[in-house]
């Protein structure tokens, strides 16, 4: 028998895609769900998100089960509490980009910088298509020395451009410490359920370990399985087996 070790993103698998982050929350029916997964037998849930842990935590709200905030640089959950002590000590360049950025976008419309302690988002998703050129110019020309110094990574994902630490370390790399240190030696299927580009990186990792589904049409994806909608998340998790 294999209990099942079940991954979930949160914006775009959990909660549909919105125009403001604070905007995306679980319904009471679908976190009901949630909860009722969680404490089934034979089934572990983790919510992994590129989210703050604290932010994460609050908006799932369900006691029991593992949160992956960051993109996986901070954990918490039964007897687990940590932070990535490199992410950890890149906390004041992160800082010191928000408040660069946060100056020089001062006065565009529909820019959102998200200061998440460890990384940091810009969301542009409601901003007028003609300021768009020059908001992604001023984020490339904040962020140009910390890229050459080696001191940062960028990823773009929906309408939103990411600042991480220059760090190996992703949600694939999360979801195998949770393998090796969590869970080693129990016998578990893990499956992963994800919508964005920061998701493939935990596809690419359960190539031969899991199962893995994409949330919405791709065509590039390393995911086995591709569902249509965040409605069509809870339908697959309304029937998930008990065991293998």
């Amino acid at each position: 028998m294999k209990n099942l070790l079940l991954f979930l993103d949160y914006d775009g698998t959990l909660t549909p895609i919105v125009k403001k982050p604070h905007l995306a929350k679980l319904s009471k029916a679908r976190q009901a769900k949630l909860r009722k997964i969680s404490t089934t037998p034979h089934i572990r849930v983790v919510v992994i998100s590129g989210r703050k842990l604290a932010d994460l935590k609050k908006l799932v709200g369900i006691p029991g089960i593992f949160y992956a905030g960051n993109h996986g640089f901070e954990i918490s959950g039964p007897k687990t509490s940590l932070v990535h002590p490199k992410a950890k000590a890149a906390k004041p360049i992160i800082a010191k980009i928000k408040k660069e950025l946060t100056k020089e976008l001062k006065g565009i419309k529909g820019t959102l910088v998200e200061d998440k302690t460890l990384t940091l988002s810009l969301h542009y998703r409601l901003v007028k298509a003609a300021a768009l050129p020059k908001v992604k110019k001023i984020f490339s020309q904040v962020t140009e020395p910390y890229l050459k110094s080696k001191k940062i990574r960028i990823t773009e994902v929906k309408k939103v451009l990411e600042v991480r630490p220059n760090i190996d370390w992703d949600k694939g790399k999360a979801v195998l410490w949770f393998l090796e240190k969590k869970f080693k030696g129990k016998r578990v299927f893990p499956i992963f359920i994800g919508d964005d580009t920061t998701d493939e990186d935990a596809f690419i990792a359960l190539k031969d370990k899991g199962s893995t589904f994409r949330v919405g049409r791709s065509e590039t994806t390393h995911a086995k399985h591709i569902i249509k909608d965040v409605d069509q998340v809870y339908h697959l998790l309304e029937f998930l087996p008990l065991e293998f």
